[in-house]
């Protein structure tokens, strides 16, 4: 008799562990439509570290600082999506536009400036003028794709959410 009894727990306790799995695989679902705007975070993050490290003394260093200051909100941001079904990005959205507005203001500043007062480290030559100008114009371009894809996270029309919805379907499941 006790044997059926243990039996049905462990059965119960299956169950329980399944459903358990099927939530943390939605939790997880929902927390990696954000995949590609952590990636790009943390690319902007080694990339200003860089800049502030090799241009310390010039206004392109300490731009770049304050960049590395401010992307603590969206780091944290980032870090607290993984459970919340709702986008809560306000701060990355900011702090992607703002990038996206220093990358293009160091573009000018490469071609109207002198290289040694906006990076020191480049000669003031045409080919580090092409060079640096196609480095920030990746940098906006990652800043330009990241907040093509907030806004359709936030519009709902995301291709992850449509998976998403099947899977709370399917399983009837939410969190």
């Amino acid at each position: 008799m006790s044997r059926q009894k243990n039996k049905s727990k462990n059965r119960l306790s299956k169950a329980q562990l399944d459903t358990n799995k099927k939530i943390s695989s939605l939790k997880t679902m929902y927390f990696n439509r954000f995949l590609m705007v952590r990636y790009i975070l943390a690319v902007m993050v080694f990339a200003n570290f860089f800049l502030a490290y090799l241009c310390w003394p010039a206004f392109t260093g300490i731009a770049a600082g304050i960049m590395l200051v401010l992307s603590i909100g969206p780091m944290w941001e980032m870090g607290k999506m993984y459970g919340h079904t709702e986008p809560a990005v306000r701060w990355t959205l900011r702090y992607n536009v703002l990038q996206l507005v220093i990358n293009c203001g160091f573009c000018f500043l490469v071609w109207a400036a002198p290289m040694a007062s906006v990076f020191p480290f480049f000669a003031d030559v045409l080919a580090a003028k092409i060079i640096a100008s196609v480095i920030l114009a990746f940098g906006a371009v990652l800043c330009i794709l990241c907040l093509r894809r907030l806004d359709r996270i936030q519009a709902g029309r995301d291709k992850q959410l449509a998976r998403i919805r099947f899977f709370e379907e399917k399983y009837r499941l939410k969190i």
